[in-house]
């Protein structure tokens, strides 16, 4: 509307015939100029608006996304990285317990983590399958015919007191031998329980029972 208002100004005040003549076409080439301007910017904006970007930030989509020489579009590869938790299952059958455990690794991606993980716990012979994966969290889990590490027997052999890891009824594995306990010394509740030997079944207890043999 602008640029019509001034070109028929100068047409109105204009004393010459071949000089308005020139300002109608001069103005004429304007707004058809103008209007094939309008409509290449709608095409170029249809094309580009086809694109799914839904909730996509600016920033997310320029991490994602990049334009090359020939106007064409190119998806690469995301790059994005997470501070990703993995998660350890253990399943106890004997006990019907669960041990559950956990670590960041921080500014990383999904595939590395599982990578890594895959390695390691092949050279480790670590039987896991993964339960659950979001893009920052994985959940591996196995279960193990066994006692959970929080079963142990404590008995006196040999004029020690040693404490065995249980893992089964015929399985066990020795983790601690307290000597220079004096048994003849020790109440005699406490003395009966070490001499049969006593099933103890937290980490907790046995801290606590193991401060009365010392005590």
């Amino acid at each position: 509307m602008y640029i019509i208002y001034k070109c028929v100004k100068h047409i109105y005040i204009g004393d010459i015939m071949i000089d308005v003549k020139e300002k109608l076409l001069y103005c004429l080439a304007l707004v058809v100029l103008l209007f094939i301007g309008i409509g290449f910017g709608y095409i170029k904006t249809a094309s580009f608006g086809s694109i799914d970007i839904d909730n996509t930030s600016v920033v997310d989509f320029a991490k994602n996304y990049e334009l090359v020489t020939n106007n064409e579009l190119v998806i690469t590869a995301s790059t994005k990285t997470y501070d990703i938790t993995v998660v350890y299952e253990d399943n106890y059958s004997v006990c019907n317990e669960s041990i559950v455990s956990s670590k960041v690794v921080y500014g990383t991606t999904m595939d590395k983590v599982k990578s890594d993980e895959k390695k390691y716990q092949e050279e480790k012979g670590l039987m896991y399958s993964i339960k659950s994966e979001t893009e920052d969290k994985i959940v591996y889990t196995r279960t193990l015919n066994e006692n959970c590490p929080n079963h142990f027997k404590v008995i006196l052999e040999n004029s020690n007191i040693n404490v065995y890891s249980v893992q089964g009824e015929n399985k066990s594995t020795l983790i601690m031998s307290i000597q220079g306990v004096n048994v003849n010394n020790l109440r005699d509740e406490l003395k009966e329980m070490v001499e049969k030997g006593t099933y103890i079944n937290s980490k907790d207890e046995l801290n606590r029972f193991i401060e009365d043999l010392e005590s």
